[in-house]
């Protein structure tokens, strides 16, 4: 058994890297170790791990199967080690870490030197994404998402809940008019986030005890929420937008609320996910509290609107 736990590793990150070059050049060995290790591995489990051909190679059902687990063995082992370090109250080593891409751009990476003087024993390693997260196949120790569609099999733990503002551009509001309530959304061109996963074209609204679910169209479909913004303050329609990617467009003028007296109740809140452990790793326990404090609560992108959130409860 003993014997297995190096070529498992090397597998590992064989398939993680995507090239036993890459694999060599991580793990600081040659190319032709790499290469003998893993054919050993599979001569000893009897089964073909990788498919090869001359520019790529690909994980066969059994090969994968053993990759998922050698992550977790690894994820392991750097716990163990992490949790050594951590006797003296020390944070190091490599954490990777997977951001919604349009928040991390406008939130996240702005902070990011202050959390690296922090720590400066520790690498960091973000991916800013865009598509469905497997939070484990692609090597994550954390992912950040305002995904809706969690991964199976995570730890998801809310860090704040995302605030929606219906906007539209003077311009838009001077040809088509104002609605005064959610059911005049059906008149409007209604700009839609269409992602692969994700179409949110139903927006909800809740006055008191008065609920209602609209179902919207327009013209314009995209799958990137800053993209709506532009599009809305080009005047092309209205738009249900997180908070969060709003900055002073209300305060310029460039776009103005609708439906100030409505609450916009669609749920997305920012998540921290990450695999179950009997104990988290204190490079991710540090980064999620940094991640925390540097939002705040509520957060500071939603301090310029507290009167009209205050006044919409």
């Amino acid at each position: 058994m003993l014997e297995l736990l190096e070529p498992i590793a090397i597998f590992t990150h064989v398939a993680r890297a995507g090239s036993f070059s890459a694999a060599a050049r991580r793990l600081g060995i040659s190319k032709s170790k790499v290469s003998t290790q893993v054919a050993d591995l599979e001569h000893r489990l009897g089964v073909q791990l990788i498919q090869r051909t001359t520019r790529s190679l690909s994980l066969t059902e059994a090969g994968h199967l053993l990759y998922l687990q050698g992550e977790e063995l690894l994820r392991d082992a750097e716990q163990a080690i992490a949790s050594v370090h951590n006797l003296n109250d020390a944070t190091r080593g490599v954490l990777k870490v997977g951001i919604s891409q349009s928040f991390g751009a406008m939130h996240i990476i702005p902070a990011l030197p202050s959390f690296m003087a922090k720590h400066p024993e520790l690498e960091l390693q973000v991916s800013l994404l865009d598509h469905k997260v497997d939070v484990v196949s692609e090597g994550l120790d954390l992912l950040l998402t305002m995904s809706e569609q969690l991964p199976l099999g995570m730890v998801a733990r809310p860090l704040m809940k995302c605030q929606f503002l219906l906007v539209a551009s003077p311009d838009y509001i001077a040809k088509h008019g104002e609605p005064s309530r959610p059911e005049q959304l059906v008149d409007h061109n209604c700009l839609v986030y269409q992602g692969e996963w994700h179409e949110h074209s139903m927006w909800q609204f809740k006055k008191g005890d008065d609920y209602c679910e609209i179902g919207v169209s327009g013209n314009f479909r995209v799958d990137n929420a800053p993209a709506l913004k532009s599009a809305a303050i080009s005047g092309l329609g209205v738009v249900y937008l997180a908070s969060y990617l709003m900055e002073d467009e209300i305060a310029k003028g460039t776009l103005v609320p609708l439906l100030k007296d409505w609450q916009l109740t669609h749920h997305l809140p920012l998540q921290a996910v990450y695999p179950r452990r009997k104990h988290l790793a204190p490079k991710v326990s540090a980064f999620i509290e940094f991640i925390k404090d540097h939002i705040g609560n509520p957060p500071y992108w939603d301090i310029p609107y507290a009167e009209l959130f205050s006044e919409r409860q």
